[in-house]
């Protein structure tokens, strides 16, 4: 009976919140995080071994990087370049007079384009020129209307040749004034 006295009292100064040892706080929150982080890491792991397999098992891979590295130095050597007489020319402004002096190289994408051109170089000039002459400042003074400007200009001279086409028109001057 002493025994379940005593017990009966340490149960009372439980009960009565007199316990001495501290509670442990709950993992919860940060138990969840730490197994999303490891969740997304191993999904990771797993995603780049898939991609690593299917990238670098394929049976005709070396042929496939051969063909791609010449293909590449196709693209990265230039064609036949036809350098133009720089541009001086009367911008379409209306509030003020705007010049702007133009340096063109064309590339082509042969040899007979570069002969084509150099019979044709008054036609392609001028057809330059009007298109030149038609643009206001706002038109060309970012890169956007540089770019377009570009391309308007290879789709406009491509028709005066027919052994091939120029491929590209590069600006070595651009100064508007």
């Amino acid at each position: 009976m002493a025994k379940e006295k005593e017990e009966s009292k340490s149960e009372e100064g439980t009960k009565e919140g007199e316990d001495i040892t501290p509670k442990k706080p709950k993992a919860g929150k940060r138990g969840l995080i730490k197994y999303v982080i490891l969740g997304v890491i191993a999904f990771m792991f797993i995603g780049g071994g898939f991609y690593g397999y299917k990238v670098f098992s394929r049976k005709d891979a070396g042929h496939e990087a051969g063909g791609r590295k010449k293909n590449e130095e196709a693209k990265n050597e230039p064609g036949h370049m036809i350098p133009l007489d720089p541009f001086v020319i009367n911008l379409a402004d209306t509030n003020e007079v705007k010049y702007l002096k133009i340096t063109i190289n064309l590339e082509a994408d042969s040899e007979a384009v570069k002969e084509e051109a150099t019979n044709r170089m008054p036609q392609i000039r001028d057809t330059i020129l009007m298109l030149m002459t038609s643009k206001t400042s706002e038109d060309v003074k970012d890169v956007g209307g540089k770019l377009k400007l570009q391309d308007e200009i290879v789709s406009r001279i491509n028709h005066y040749f027919s052994k091939g086409k120029v491929t590209a028109v590069y600006f070595t001057e651009f100064v508007m004034q």
